[in-house]
């Protein structure tokens, strides 16, 4: 028999890692930023700007060792072209790393600028693909 294989939970994978590849950068959009998966806390006069929401959208496995997840990040900022290019920032740091999680992910969809409905802030967000690491259960 073989040993059963799960993945990892995408959403916090792709937030550990967003975490640590941005921690290093010094681009003015980036400064300050939190990256979580809960929604943008606060009320609307101190919420707590960058804010980078990392959500999935669905995990999926389409072969023994081949579990993918598609993951949502929307960035909230000051203004809509800060958010525009730290998202901008997060997707290409995203698009080029790996981690013991993830084996690499792709783009979907955007950067694409809107404003929030709910709390009329900047926003940006994009789309990805990560391919997930399988874990052998033992």
């Amino acid at each position: 028999m073989r040993e059963p294989i799960i993945f990892p939970d995408a959403q916090l994978a792709v937030r550990d890692l967003l975490r640590a590849l941005l921690v290093r950068r010094s681009e003015p959009a980036v400064l300050g930023a939190t990256v979580s998966t809960k929604d943008l806390p606060g009320a609307d006069e101190n919420r707590p700007l960058p804010y980078v929401q990392v959500r999935s959208d669905g995990k999926f496995r389409d072969a023994r060792l081949d579990g993918r997840a598609t993951i949502r990040v929307l960035v909230y900022h000051r203004d809509v072209g800060l958010a525009e290019k730290l998202a901008a920032i997060c997707e290409a740091l995203l698009l080029t790393a790996s981690s013991a999680e993830i084996r690499g992910s792709t783009s979907v969809t955007g950067p694409l600028p809107t404003t929030d409905d709910e709390t009329g802030l900047p926003l940006s967000f994009f789309t990805i693909t990560t391919r997930l690491q399988p874990v052998q259960l033992t």
